[in-house]
């Protein structure tokens, strides 16, 4: 999932560019994200490490969980499915994402 935002004024440019926005940001897309990511003991999602504007999944399994290499997604999890964050936006997950977004920087927590 890419988040791209296009702006003009300073001042809003720095609310949305920050490290502390873009932590919280990527907090709620991995919230977004888990039900979406693979699951059998829950390791690779309770592991990944969240960053501004990036997660890592650190397990060694992770990435070919992601391109969906001998694995059966539906185990624990029947959401899980290989490019979870593609076919999380493909469900709306991304729009949630951006009301979610929007109402932070509205209520000036940010």
């Amino acid at each position: 999932m890419i988040l791209r935002i296009d702006l003009n004024q300073p001042q809003i440019i720095n609310k949305v560019t920050n490290d502390r926005f873009g932590l919280f940001v990527e907090t709620e897309k991995k919230r977004l994200l888990d039900p979406y990511t693979p699951r059998d003991t829950g390791l690779m999602e309770e592991t990944a490490r969240i960053y501004p504007w990036k997660t890592h999944y650190i397990q060694k399994y992770s990435r070919r969980n992601y391109y969906g290499y001998d694995f059966n997604f539906q185990k624990k999890n029947p959401y899980s499915t290989y490019e979870w964050d593609i076919k999380a936006e493909q469900a709306g997950q991304m729009d949630k994402l951006y009301r979610i977004a929007n109402n932070a920087l509205q209520s000036g927590r940010f």
